[in-house]
């Protein structure tokens, strides 16, 4: 037993010094399994509850996902042997990942989304965050109606001990904004986050790189070039935001696509094995638009892949590489069209290829 504590606390002590990422998940996970073996539910929940929070932010959703329902049986099994705030804040993070899954069917996660909202009548919080995920979730599910209906619910309601911080809400409007075709609006909206007035661990993060195109598309070229890297710099060694590196590239596609090539070779690599569907779907078009727009400008070019890499042998077969990331990028958008019943992300992909290659 003690030879158990002992590693234990060594992988969870090494674990905690690294940043978010492949090597702390392995960690951690090295450290649930030995629990599991010594019997030792409070360790295994404390690794998982860890893996929640590394998984979630560090580019490996489904892992969260996975540890997280472990978590949540041991919870229902005995709720008063664990820390009851964490685990409900936690399941947040853990919902806004599903959709990404086109796996996941339609009706399981809106009985997530329900068992949420009984968890957190019961927990003694109001339907707020609850309306606040459903808008969200009905984004991502290309239900943009229905996310406006939601957001409405949404903002009647006072915030409380589950409400996000208001950076992380601000950023969610801003984007329905955007999904809508308000590109004025969004840009003003997005102003406190623009001068740094509203900031989180994820918020200007999460917000500057959707903000270029329109910045673009407004005339305000100049806002949108200072903008660029100031805004990639906070990403770029995070996976987490695998969609915002996408649209970093396709933002270049746009002004000038030689720059977008260095954030190619290094972030495809990278995203060719996300866990997450969707962000890596969202990669892959803008990189499939980078090179269309390459070739359709007749600009020479070089992609600088590692041999790691499965598309290696394309490196220098542009028109194959192109072609293949966008049969991988439509086939993940037709899967997700068909459980959100609708045509959203085909056609998102489309209009995005028409306008950034």
């Amino acid at each position: 037993m003690q030879d158990f504590e002992t590693e234990f606390e060594d992988l969870m002590d090494e674990a905690y010094d690294l940043p978010n990422g492949a090597a702390k998940i392995a960690l951690l996970e090295r450290a649930a399994e030995i629990a599991d073996l010594a019997g030792d539910v409070a360790s295994g929940y404390e690794a998982r509850e860890a893996i929640v929070e590394a998984g979630s932010f560090g580019g490996f959703p489904l892992k969260a996902i996975v540890a997280y329902s472990w978590q949540l049986g041991q919870y229902d099994r005995n709720p008063e042997a664990f820390d009851a705030r964490t685990l409900h804040w936690n399941y947040k993070w853990v919902i806004d990942d599903v959709p990404s899954f086109p796996d996941v069917p339609a009706e399981q996660i809106d009985s997530l989304l329900e068992d949420l909202r009984r968890r957190y009548r019961a927990y003694g919080v109001s339907d707020r965050t609850y309306w606040y995920y459903r808008f969200r979730l009905s984004m991502y599910m290309g239900e943009l109606e229905r996310a406006g209906e939601c957001l409405k619910e949404f903002r009647k309601l006072k915030k409380d001990g589950m409400s996000d911080c208001s950076a992380c809400e601000l950023d969610e409007q801003v984007k329905y904004l955007l999904l809508t075709r308000q590109d004025e609006q969004a840009v003003k909206k997005a102003a406190p986050i623009i001068q740094d007035r509203q900031r989180c661990a994820h918020v200007p993060h999460s917000t500057l790189p959707f903000l270029l195109l329109p910045l673009h598309r407004l005339g305000r070229t100049e806002e949108a070039e200072e903008m660029q890297p100031k805004s990639y710099k906070l990403i770029r060694d995070n996976l987490t935001f695998a969609h915002e590196f996408g649209e970093h590239i396709g933002y270049l596609s746009v002004v000038d696509p030689q720059r977008g090539l260095p954030l190619l070779d290094r972030h495809l690599p990278q995203l060719e094995s996300h866990e997450d569907p969707l962000n890596r779907m969202m990669f892959f078009l803008n990189a499939a638009a980078l090179l269309r727009k390459l070739d359709r400008i007749g600009e020479p070019y070089v992609l600088n892949l590692p041999p790691s890499s499965r598309f290696y042998e394309l490196a220098d077969r542009h028109d194959e590489l192109r072609a293949r990331l966008e049969e991988e990028a439509f086939a993940t958008a037709a899967a997700l069209d068909r459980r959100n019943g609708n045509d959203y992300y085909v056609n998102f992909g489309q209009e995005l290829l028409k306008e950034r290659g």
